[in-house]
């Protein structure tokens, strides 16, 4: 199983992805990927995700947006809770990039790792037709990404993935 693990070099803080493998001669930790440079928030802006965006109505606002705009919606909203310039680092979810100057970075925000990885986690999820282990993997994919998605926004979330799902099975 892999996790993250933060480095510090020359007094600046890196993350890694990183997987133990077991041997006769116990563990060894393998890194597996570069995620980018870090870079720590404090809460600065205390509102709700339905206050920020000014949604009087959530069913309507689950069912006129699809799930990559209520997701953009959610960066967009902890970016804003954070305080973080979408001038000093650049967030597009088509690419699945997050990015400071053009390099990899790492947002450390809510407990979670917001990068490319995470990004590209929670908006490449696929679901392996078990809903309860489902359930449990794309909230870990919020949680890891930093994102810290109200319930109702997480279950209008899901209940769209699996009726995409269930779209494709009836017309395919």
């Amino acid at each position: 199983m892999a996790f993250f693990r933060i480095k510090k070099i020359k007094g600046k803080e890196y993350a890694y992805l990183v997987e133990n493998e077991w041997s006769k001669k116990g563990s060894r930790q393998t890194v597996k990927g570069y995620l980018g440079k870090i870079h720590r928030f404090q809460l600065k802006n205390d509102v709700g995700f339905l206050q920020h965006l000014g949604i009087g109505n959530f069913e309507n606002y689950v069912n006129e947006n699809d799930a990559s705009k209520i997701i953009y919606d959610l960066f967009e909203w902890e970016f804003f809770k954070f305080g973080i310039s979408k001038e000093e680092f650049s967030l597009d979810l088509d690419e699945r990039r997050i990015q400071q100057h053009n390099k990899k970075i790492v947002l450390l925000i809510n407990d979670g790792y917001m990068c490319n990885l995470t990004l590209k986690n929670l908006l490449d999820f696929k679901s392996e037709n078990d809903e309860e282990k489902d359930g449990y993997m794309y909230a870990r994919a919020f949680v890891e990404a930093g994102i810290k998605v109200p319930q109702e926004v997480f279950v209008g979330l899901f209940g769209k993935l699996y009726k995409t799902k269930e779209e494709v099975k009836e017309n395919g």
